[in-house]
C-alpha cells in the first residue's frame, strides 16, 4: 500500500511542478488529437449525416463499413499508416514517418468511422418529413443536410467528444507511426508504457492521471450532450 500512496505523492508533485516531460507529452497529446478529430468531422460528419438523411441504394454497405472500422485494433491501424509513410510506402518521400503528422494521420483512420457512424444514428432518428418538406419546398439536397446538421447539433457535439476520449487514450498509433520520441512525438499513454518499462512507477502514474482527469472530463460532457440530444 505504501508503494502506491508514495507513488501517487511522487505522480502529484511531477503534476504540481510542472515536469516538462509530462506536459510536453500533455501537449503532444491534445494538439494531435484535437487537429485529428477535427479534420476527420469535416468530412465524416456530413458523410454520416447523408446516409442517415436520404439512405442512398448502397447506404447499408457504407454503414456497415464505418461500423467494421470502428471494431479496428489501433495497433492495426498504426500498421496501416506505417506502410504509407515508411520508405518503401508511397507516401514515403515525404519522410512523414516518426513525426507528429503521422500521429495525426493514424488518429484521423480511427477517428473517421466513430464520428461517421454517431452522425448517420443521430440523423437517421430524424423525423423524415422535415426533409421532405424542405426537399418538397424547392430546397437542395445541400440546404436540407445543412437543416439537419443544425438539428442534431448536440449529438454532434456528443460524438466528436467521444472521438476525442478514444483518441487521446490509445497507444498503438502513438508507438507505432510516432516511435515514441522524447519531447517530439511521446504522448501520454505512450510516457506511461515508457516509463513503466523502466520502472518508474510515479513518473508513469503522472501522465496517467492527467490522462484520466482528460477521459473523465470528456465523457462527463458528452454524457450531458447525450442526455441533451434525447430530449
Amino acid at each position: 500500500m505504501s508503494f502506491l500512496a508514495d507513488g501517487f505523492v511522487e505522480a502529484w508533485r511531477l503534476i504540481t511542478s510542472g515536469s516538462p516531460e509530462v506536459f510536453h507529452a500533455l501537449g503532444v497529446s491534445v494538439l494531435c488529437t484535437l487537429l485529428a478529430i477535427t479534420l476527420a468531422a469535416l468530412i465524416a460528419v456530413p458523410y454520416g449525416a447523408w446516409l442517415g438523411l436520404f439512405r442512398p441504394r448502397t447506404g447499408r454497405a457504407q454503414v456497415f463499413a464505418l461500423r467494421v472500422g470502428m471494431a479496428f485494433p489501433t495497433v492495426v491501424i498504426g500498421l496501416l499508416v506505417y506502410a504509407m509513410f515508411s520508405r518503401r510506402g508511397f507516401l514515403g518521400s515525404f519522410d512523414l514517418l516518426y513525426t507528429r503528422a503521422a500521429i495525426i494521420t493514424g488518429e484521423f483512420v480511427l477517428a473517421f468511422p466513430l464520428l461517421g457512424s454517431l452522425a448517420h444514428g443521430a440523423a437517421a432518428s430524424l423525423d423524415r418529413r422535415v426533409t421532405e418538406t424542405a426537399l418538397t419546398l424547392g430546397a437542395t439536397r445541400g440546404q436540407a443536410l445543412r437543416r439537419a446538421l443544425g438539428e442534431i447539433r448536440p449529438a454532434i457535439a456528443a460524438a466528436y467528444l467521444a472521438a476525442f476520449g478514444r483518441c487521446i487514450t490509445e497507444l498503438g498509433i502513438a508507438i507505432t507511426v510516432g516511435g515514441n520520441l522524447r519531447m517530439r512525438t511521446r504522448t501520454l499513454p505512450s510516457t506511461i508504457q515508457w516509463e513503466l518499462t523502466r520502472g518508474n512507477f510515479a513518473a508513469a502514474l503522472a501522465p496517467g492521471l492527467l490522462l484520466l482527469g482528460l477521459a473523465c472530463a470528456a465523457a462527463v460532457v458528452t454524457h450531458r450532450l447525450s442526455r441533451e440530444a434525447q430530449r
